[in-house]
């Protein structure tokens, strides 16, 4: 009996030590703990529910919409409509549309899906070798101190393909982290992009995590086949994703060049003056990413309100400012590369992203920024530095608050 109950013991303990110190159930449980709060802070149902649409116009076996209402920004040809945006979104919705319907909330699927991407963050940094302090504080920095909040439970048509690529983006980084199956990882990437383009330009990062390069010298890495390999076969995945973006456009307007913004209700519009793309836009973006300040209200609480148009990175996460205090390695030269490349997209665009809490294109940088934020800190934390992610959450808490339930956007 003393040995029995001695055995029972011991598995009992050995179990609670495997939960405690197993990342896979830590993510869950934080994906678990930011739904709960997701769901507190939601918005309602979002009217622009396209990828719900989609969703079920793809399990009918259409690319285009049938009967959609007028107010869904589309690209209208003919009698069919389709919708301008990648179809990565549409697929995660799905399983949900095939079960309820297109009466889904579109929101509630969001921050299901912001919860996970977080979880699989988590997870991520775990297998990367940081301790548990500097996991929960960029994890929690990424999940409430950043517009991902507001995004997440707002849940229309471009914060969902925000979230959706965000998950795409950290599920690859868990696989280059951990398994580092490269085919996996430029399908993971791939499908990033498949939800927001800019992101297939994140690649350098995730194909310098794939190779074996750590402590090597660069002639050794670049002379072992096998990193070619490696390379090879995540270019492969990649290239899958990105042929399959170029059949979808084909399939929807007979060429595989992308032509939904060229829509004439689109392309005249004064914002696009030189084009969807132009270097001109560039000081746009500046102002949006560095300068853009929040509204000074004197007289009406909160007294400092969002500006639909947008509120500069650093306003909304301060804590980012410790990217620029990064040290260089292999690992951060990768991701200034990828966070580079990324942004030129993004910022020759004739938009800034608009009808937005901070300035939403910066999401589509979240693994880089990070990394490089994580560096920046050194990878230890000290009480000034939860005080600033901190701060930087209550920044999202009051951004999130100011759109979804009390109006304070101006």
């Amino acid at each position: 009996m003393a040995q029995a109950s001695f055995l029972r013991n011991r598995t009992t303990t050995l179990l609670r030590t495997e939960v405690v110190h197993n990342r896979w159930l830590q993510g869950a449980a934080l994906a678990v703990a930011l739904f709960i709060v997701y769901w507190l802070t939601r918005a309602d149902a979002s009217p622009f529910n396209q990828y719900v649409l989609l969703a079920d116009s793809f399990l009918h076996g259409r690319l285009h919409l049938v009967n959609p209402p007028v107010h869904l920004e589309l690209a209208r040809y003919g009698d069919e409509a389709f919708v301008i945006d990648p179809p990565a979104p549409a697929l995660l919705l799905m399983p949900f549309v095939a079960i309820w319907g297109t009466g889904i909330n579109q929101v509630l699927v969001s921050m299901a899906v912001g919860s996970a991407a977080m979880g699989f963050f988590w997870v991520a940094a775990r297998q990367m070798g940081w301790d548990l302090r500097v996991t929960a504080a960029i994890t929690l920095l990424l999940a409430l101190g950043t517009n991902f909040w507001w995004a997440a439970t707002d849940g229309g048509l471009w914060t969902f393909a925000h979230v959706s690529a965000v998950l795409f983006l950290m599920a690859a980084l868990v696989e280059a982290t951990g398994n580092k199956r490269p085919w996996l990882v430029g399908l993971l990437v791939g499908l990033a992009g498949m939800s927001r383009l800019p992101t297939f330009l994140t690649f350098p990062l995730f194909a310098y995590l794939l190779l074996d390069a750590e402590e090597r010298p660069w002639k050794e890495v670049v002379q072992d086949r096998a990193n070619w390999l490696r390379l090879g076969l995540f270019a492969v995945g990649l290239g899958v994703m990105g042929a399959a973006y170029l059949a979808y456009n084909y399939g929807r307007y007979g060429t595989l060049i992308d032509k939904g913004y060229d829509h004439p209700s689109y392309a005249n519009e004064p914002w696009f003056a030189q084009g969807r793309f132009d270097i001109s836009y560039i000081p746009r973006h500046i102002e949006a990413i560095f300068f853009k300040p929040p509204v000074l209200t004197e007289n009406d609480f909160p007294y400092f309100r969002p500006s639909s148009f947008g509120l500069a990175l650093f306003f909304s996460t301060p804590a980012f400012l410790y990217a620029f205090n990064t040290y260089f390695n292999r690992l951060t030269l990768a991701a200034i590369a990828a966070t580079l490349l990324t942004l030129v997209p993004l910022t020759l665009h004739g938009t800034t992203g608009w009808g937005q809490f901070g300035y939403r294109f910066s999401m589509d940088l979240f693994p880089m920024l990070a990394l490089l934020t994580a560096a920046g800190m050194r990878h230890q934390m000290t009480p000034l530095k939860w005080t600033i992610i901190l701060f930087s959450c209550l920044i999202g808490l009051w951004g999130t608050l100011a759109f979804h339930k009390y109006g304070w956007v101006v």
